[in-house]
């Protein structure tokens, strides 16, 4: 409670300090001192270090200490720079989203809408995320964004505003039985972050060679709904140019509701994993993926 009281004002007043700051910078000087900043957590700070390289080695066993510590360095920097243009999103205008925002394959997602059941739409902590939310925001997509509450309440208050500002509606985790089945019957997309640990509640599936327990949601909802499901992901191309790249995932030919949840599960945790075997420095590595173990 005292936590709450004294240090959550203050870590959101320093956090609005770097958010007007940044919206004071031209685009490209934010950018570079995000970079600085997330090196700073890295190398001074040290702000999970020990628990990323533990990840890391997990991950990528073949890999020596100072390879693994290149990759953390490599995603603290990409993260500091994709945070900074977050908090610039309200100072980025859709025709400049346009211009750096490459779409592929468009028509996926287009036609998965047309079909009238409404989208189940996979994404991930990899690339910028926030800012591939607000561009499909922006380009009109109904979306419903399924979020958890953020521990410091003020966060959780200037978040939410930042997206419901480019076209999000948000739903608490907590509540999302009851309202996803709406929203996808009304037409809308809802949105699922599909790379996070979900304790005893999730679908144990192979992660970078471990098992990880993996959100059931996306898989339980296509099951029950017969909504069809769409891979997102937003893919760095350099010179701070991005792709947002769509996937239909397939639909298991599955009668057993948990076969039809393991398989569909696996197929995009297999997609996210390819994209972090190859460029492991653009995916979350903070999170504590594989927090919650099997039960024997």
């Amino acid at each position: 409670m005292l936590k709450q009281m004294i240090w959550h004002p203050l870590e959101y007043g320093l956090f609005r300090l770097v958010v007007g700051l940044a919206g004071a910078c031209p685009h490209k000087l934010a950018r570079r001192s995000g970079r600085v900043l997330g090196a700073l957590a890295w190398s001074i700070l040290g702000i999970r270090q020990k628990q990323v390289l533990e990840s890391l080695s997990m991950a990528f066993p073949e890999k020596s200490r100072a390879g693994l510590k290149k990759i953390g360095s490599s995603c603290y920097r990409n993260l500091g720079e994709y945070f900074m243009e977050m908090f610039r999103i309200q100072h980025l205008t859709t025709a400049w989203m346009e211009r750096h925002i490459r779409l592929e394959a468009r028509e996926v997602m287009d036609s998965a809408l047309g079909e009238g059941r409404g989208v189940i739409n996979v994404a991930f902590h990899y690339g910028n995320w926030e800012l591939m939310g607000a561009f499909a925001g922006r380009l009109g997509y109904p979306l419903v964004v399924i979020v958890r509450a953020q521990t410091n309440r003020f966060f959780q208050r200037y978040i939410s505003a930042l997206r419901r500002a480019n076209g999000m509606e948000l739903v608490q985790v907590e509540s999302s039985p009851g309202l996803v089945g709406r929203a996808l019957q009304q037409g809308n997309i809802v949105s699922f972050l599909a790379d996070q640990d979900s304790h005893e509640q999730g679908v144990f599936v192979d992660f970078l060679g471990r098992p990880a327990s993996t959100p059931r949601g996306p898989a339980l909802f296509a099951h029950k709904t017969g909504a069809p499901v769409v891979i997102s992901m937003m893919l760095p191309e350099g010179q701070g140019k991005w792709k947002l790249m769509f996937e239909r995932v397939p639909r298991p030919d599955a009668a057993d509701r948990e076969e039809f949840v393991y398989r569909m599960t696996k197929y995009f945790t297999d997609r996210l994993a390819e994209r972090v075997r190859e460029h492991p420095e653009h995916w979350f590595w903070p999170h504590r993926r594989w927090k919650t173990k099997r039960a024997v």
